[in-house]
């Protein structure tokens, strides 16, 4: 888990360096390192909310995502949703869950709210992701 969240500092710092930025400054590479964190532990199964991190990070929703902008060029619900995806499409593949149980693990409130999600962030449906 270390390893990952230090991928990921490397490449916020590299980042930063090509937008004119010298590094991450510390307290911003705090709060990503532990925003990546929460994201590793797998928070973002019940809470896909940027507040929700916020809260957890003792930061503001929109300070959160203006930390995450800079340093990635991406906001806090990017990585949260970028998280989500990687899941369910691992699930999906997998065959071992119903897409009802997915849809329930992740608290969506609906089969069509899931199913809807699917096909925005993975630009199919849950059944062709199946395939």
């Amino acid at each position: 888990m270390a390893s990952l969240q230090l991928l990921f500092l490397d490449f916020f710092d590299a980042h930063a360096r090509l937008h004119g930025r010298d590094s991450v400054s510390e307290q911003n590479a705090s709060i990503i390192s532990r925003f990546m964190a929460l994201l590793e532990e797998g928070h973002y199964v019940k809470h896909r909310e940027v507040g929700y991190y916020a809260e957890r990070l003792f930061v503001t929703p929109k300070h959160l995502s203006e930390v995450c902008k800079e340093v990635s060029g991406r906001a806090a619900n990017y990585w949260i949703n970028r998280f989500t995806t990687i899941h369910i499409r691992r699930l999906l593949r997998a065959h071992d869950m119903s897409f009802t149980q997915i849809s329930d693990l992740f608290e969506f409130s609906s089969q069509a709210y899931f199913s809807r999600f699917v096909q925005k962030n993975l630009g199919m449906p849950p059944s062709a992701v199946r395939e």
